[in-house]
């Protein structure tokens, strides 16, 4: 496709992967987005009419610059697989509000690592409700989920100069995301040294719920999950009883998180994993406040 917003110069486009093709994907009981999202293709993404550039009446200067959704994505994927070296293996979009909304997700590989993804989080609106913000991340194999780097975020509102700075710091990003990924999987490596018993992950989603990073829904479907991995009948690898399988259950919940929520408790979920991991998985700890800083660019 043709960028007409953005100009990511001589970077080769390249073209979208497909939707994860996994059996749990289809078949988990988390779905990407909120109640009111529905899943859609890349194409599909360019079946809703982006708005009009806004003025301000005062200067005549852009007040509002709109991104389409498609080039967004077509800009990441591409400028990641140039940095990267490598072609993306998955990529899945949500919309919501009427596809006022979207969450994507776009998945390449991390390192010969059979389990694992480097992954790229983006979302943006059409109703001004979310700027244009993307996040670095991990994605496992066995199921649909990911964890997100709480420091490796930017969001860059809608304005004139959002189109050259966008495509500067999806470069810096890519530059850094191998780094990134790494940090995350040896955190979940590690967090899977770390037993769970299930009274520890009813109190580990109670906390999660206490501190504001779940809703009493997503605690629910958290449980769910936990219970059917652990009786076996969801995925085995996630039913060890470990920390790492409790925060599995947490972001397989998460993916029903409404898209204006989700970089914030999908980074939550993984601040208070981390320090319950230093406390030997015991709850019985003092957590620091959790507080989100996406950087505004």
């Amino acid at each position: 496709m043709q960028l007409q917003t953005l100009d990511i110069g001589q970077t080769p486009i390249v073209p979208p992967a497909a939707l994860p093709n996994s059996e749990s994907y289809r078949s988990t009981v988390c779905l990407i987005g909120a109640k009111d999202a529905f899943h859609c293709s890349f194409d599909e993404l360019g079946n809703y009419p982006v708005p009009e550039a806004t003025e301000r009446e005062s200067t005549g200067n852009v007040s509002y610059q709109p991104l389409p959704y498609a080039e967004f994505a077509t800009a990441t994927r591409s400028i990641f697989a140039e940095v990267l070296d490598a072609e993306p293996l998955t990529e899945s979009y949500a919309l919501a509000r009427n596809g006022n909304q979207m969450f994507g997700k776009i998945v390449f590989p991390f390192r010969n690592d059979t389990r694992r993804g480097l992954s790229i989080a983006l979302r943006s609106s059409y109703d001004q409700s979310i700027s244009n913000q993307v996040a670095g991340g991990l994605d496992t194999f066995i199921c649909a989920n990911g964890m997100l780097n709480g420091e490796a975020m930017f969001s860059l509102r809608h304005t004139a100069e959002m189109p050259r700075r966008i495509v500067e710091h999806l470069r810096d990003m890519a530059g850094n995301a191998m780094q990134g990924a790494r940090m995350l999987s040896e955190r979940l490596d590690r967090w899977a040294s770390v037993p769970m018993a299930d009274d520890m992950f009813y109190a580990y989603a109670g906390i999660l719920r206490g501190r504001g990073i779940i809703s009493p829904t997503l605690q629910s479907k958290a449980i769910a999950y936990w219970n059917a991995c652990t009786r076996g009948e969801l995925h085995a690898e996630h039913g060890d009883r470990t920390l790492a399988s409790g925060f599995q259950a947490v972001t397989g919940a998460l993916h029903r998180a409404p898209p204006q929520r989700a970089f914030a408790q999908f980074g939550g979920a993984d601040h208070i994993t981390e320090a319950l991991s230093h406390s030997g998985g015991s709850a019985d700890t003092d957590i620091p406040a959790f507080t989100l800083n996406i950087v505004e660019v």
